[in-house]
């Protein structure tokens, strides 16, 4: 199995990739593989002259490890050739300079294959190795992902199973990965410090069944956190189990050729749906416990930043709520679990059917959605969040109008993914 290791950039990447590097070396010298480092930068801003400096210092400090710096202009040329033949629009989202999870993790879904490789592995760029940070052995993501990604369960004896499905053990896995340690998934220290009952409401309108919620956030946002150190490996059985792998501490295997995640402006999680519905579909994806770094910085409250995170967050609102609503159709029944190809064509017509009809359901439900999170969670908790939640009150169907463009486009995308 050939794989690369990408390192996605918006920022300075000296402390992430110089702590990274160390595991490429580690799998050389365990594994007797060279595994190329690819960094794709999401604009042209002036870090990126900084992260080509230190490209070029570990390139001499690791002169047999391979490390690619695609800078906007490389990537353009690349897109420019692979594209040249699609509709213009392709190029225009895959070259666009803005927020885009979704797309962020599309590219390197497509550049793997450009590479030749059949397996890629992510690490996020304000993250690092967990013991650079903390007194933590000295323990490697990539060693978990390298050791299973690929393998029959059957195969893997020490992986924690929990479902009545017989016939996962006779599948590869695909996904392989854990979580993040120091950040929250969502940036809502500011209610914790106070209350988490709008947090709990937040979640609802999100989209997470009501009964689990207050179980989700009470594990994921905890305001004194404690570092412990264990080594368990989970099979991931359903969507919202509290294990799906963070997606900058992840390895993929065969899932990047099958299905593109949905390419939305700031459209908060959007790289999860390809891991979703892998999931939904039976496929198996491996949770391990070897966190890595990842950076919280407190900053002062900016409006400006603000509205556009809870922009995100509103869009999420609007994709989680729309695209869930797949997974509760019971995707591995409708497919049946112990077909051979893991993700046919035919399942792969069967779910751009389902996102085909995304953009055609009730504008206002959806708006009056996104509204309850300003009303309900933003405007009543202080004056700042108040200005933030009625800046979105303000642009809820304007967001709405965008998140249906982007659900029509990943209908194409869907359709030309795999040709």
């Amino acid at each position: 199995m050939k794989s690369i290791y990408f390192i996605p950039s918006n920022r300075n990447i000296e402390r992430c990739l110089t702590s990274y590097i160390k595991e490429i070396a580690f799998a050389q010298k365990e594994y007797g593989i060279q595994i190329p480092v690819v960094v794709p930068e999401t604009n042209d801003k002036d870090f990126v002259a900084h992260n080509k400096h230190v490209i070029d210092q570990l390139q001499k400090e690791y002169p047999g490890t391979e490390i690619l710096h695609l800078t906007t202009d490389k990537q353009e040329v690349y897109f420019n050739l692979l594209l040249e033949a699609e509709d213009p629009q392709f190029k225009r989202v895959f070259l666009a300079q803005h927020t885009d999870y979704g797309n962020c993790m599309n590219k390197l879904f497509l550049m793997t294959c450009s590479l030749g490789g059949d397996a890629l592995h992510r690490r996020d760029s304000d993250t690092r190795l967990i013991f650079d940070e903390l007194d933590a052995k000295e323990l490697y993501p990539i060693e978990i992902e390298l050791e299973y990604l690929g393998k029959k369960v059957s195969e893997c004896s020490n992986i924690t199973i929990h479902t009545d499905d017989t016939s996962v053990v006779n599948r590869e896995i695909w996904v392989v990965g854990s979580n993040y340690y120091g950040e929250w998934n969502l940036d809502v220290r500011d209610f914790a410090r106070v209350s988490f009952d709008p947090i709990y409401k937040l979640y609802e309108l999100l989209g997470f069944p009501k009964e689990s919620v207050k179980e989700i956030c009470d594990t994921a946002f905890q305001l004194d956190q404690h570092f412990a150190q264990t080594e368990k490996l989970t099979l991931v059985t359903s969507v919202n189990d509290g294990l799906n792998p963070d997606c900058g501490n992840v390895a993929v295997y065969k899932l990047h050729e099958k299905l593109p995640n949905l390419p939305g402006r700031n459209t908060a999680a959007a790289d999860y749906f390809a891991f979703d519905t892998a999931t939904a579909l039976g496929v198996p994806s491996v949770h391990h416990t070897r966190e890595v770094f990842h950076e919280y910085k407190k900053d002062e409250f900016q409006l400006q930043n603000k509205m556009k995170y809870w922009e995100g967050v509103s869009k999420f609102a609007d994709y989680f709520n729309s695209y869930m609503s797949i997974y509760n159709n019971d995707l591995n029944t409708t497919f049946v679990p112990d077909r051979q190809e893991l993700i046919s064509n035919d399942i792969i017509q069967g779910i751009k059917s389902y996102v085909s009809g995304f953009s055609k359901a009730d504008i206002g439900e959806r708006i009056e959605r996104i509204n309850r999170i300003a009303n309900e969670v933003l405007i009543p908790f202080n004056e700042q969040y108040a200005q933030v939640g009625s800046y979105i009150v303000d642009h809820s169907d304007q967001l709405v109008k965008e998140a249906n463009e982007e659900y029509e486009f990943h209908v194409k995308l869907i359709e030309r993914w795999g040709i």
